[in-house]
């Protein structure tokens, strides 16, 4: 009997440590460090329970990605909750931000702008997203998203709903941050309203920008664009617009917007 008890009981225990184990997810991004905090970074996401010392004169903002909640925090021990931290022992201020919860749809053409030269005649990526079949896409609400990108390469960003407005950069390891682009960063903005693919490598994310998005660089987290939406481009689709790429080299007078 007392087998069958203790049986029991570690099953239990194996239940309770695997509902645990599920119940912590990444929830929060650190978008802003002050001081060396260890094995801390920009960008960095954290979960439930992870708990961050912070040295008296050391700060840590840290949004959280559901509540919308942004905390700045100085000297403290952070332990990470679902919606906002517990703070011990230091100082924190709480701001509500907007960030993603809204849904678009989406449609349009490309004519593409390659290192700073204006040229036509690339061809759009032949995939539908899957994101506007669904509708189900980013909202952000700065004017120079934060996207992740993962890998230097060129970066194509087009215009979905309104044809003609395609450009594309070559990103350098130098200009991401943990993988991602930062637009505030080097100076580049959207258009407020706008619906936008960008394709990276063999990949694409198609997001919306808020009719009242701000320009600047706004908190992370409002103008965040994951791989929550990314949708995979096959490999002929990413090769034959290399190709075309390739062969339409652009003019040696830029054109600006």
């Amino acid at each position: 009997m007392s087998r069958i008890r203790n049986a029991a009981l570690a099953v239990a225990a194996a239940v309770l440590a695997t509902s645990a184990a599920s119940a912590t997810s990444l929830v929060a991004l650190i978008e802003e460090l002050s001081g060396n905090p260890a094995g801390l970074e920009v960008m960095d996401y954290v979960e439930t329970g992870q708990v961050i010392r912070l040295g008296a004169r050391e700060t840590l903002v840290l949004s959280y990605l559901n509540s919308c909640t942004r905390e700045t925090i100085t000297g403290a021990a952070v332990t990470v909750g679902t919606d906002q931290s517990e703070v011990v022992s230091g100082k924190v201020k709480r701001t509500k931000v907007r960030c993603d919860r809204g849904n678009a749809s989406l449609t349009g053409e490309l004519a593409t702008q390659i290192a700073g030269h204006a040229f036509r005649g690339v061809p759009s990526v032949d995939k539908t997203p899957a994101a506007a079949q669904n509708n189900q896409l980013t909202v952000v609400y700065g004017l120079s998203p934060m996207v992740e990108v993962r890998s230097p390469g060129v970066l194509i960003i087009e215009r979905l709903d309104e044809a003609g407005d395609a450009h594309a950069l070559y990103i350098g390891q130098d200009q991401l941050v943990r993988g991602y682009y930062d637009f505030a960063r080097w100076g580049r903005s959207l258009v407020a309203g706008g619906t936008y693919r960008v394709v990276a490598v063999s990949h694409e994310i198609v997001f919306k920008v808020h009719p009242e998005a701000k320009v600047g660089r706004v908190p992370i987290v409002s103008r965040l664009v994951r791989r929550r939406n990314l949708i995979a481009v096959d490999e002929e689709s990413t090769r034959s617009r290399d190709n075309n790429s390739s062969s339409h080299r652009p003019s040696p007078t830029p054109q600006t917007r």
